[in-house]
């Protein structure tokens, strides 16, 4: 059986720092069940696309934070088809359980 898998990155809004940047969230999607957690990355919310989930602005601040979401996106997904290939089954919180190594 073929599932959803989707990756979506946006701001929490209610966490604003003190500098006015806000951070990163992640969010996997399997099949509409969803996990999410913090990427540990902080952007000027001005700065922000939420059409297209990543960082507008010229600048290498910019540009490796956009590899950084890039990076993070690649692995989710690298580490949803090792399970999927192992356990035949895979679920949001074990995709973002492995990520984080709160789980092989």
């Amino acid at each position: 059986m073929k599932s959803t898998f989707r990756v979506l990155f946006f701001l929490k809004r209610d966490k604003v720092k003190k500098n006015g940047n806000m951070p990163i969230m992640a969010r996997v999607t399997i099949d509409g069940k969803l996990a999410q957690f913090n990427t540990k990355l902080e952007v000027n919310p001005k700065n922000w696309s939420a059409k297209t989930g990543k960082v507008n602005g010229r600048g290498a601040e910019f540009t490796r934070m956009n590899e950084m979401l890039d990076s993070i996106k690649a692995t989710l997904h690298r580490h949803y088809q090792t399970i999927l290939e192992r356990d035949n089954y895979v679920t949001a919180e074990k995709v973002r359980n492995v990520f984080l190594g709160k789980e092989e």
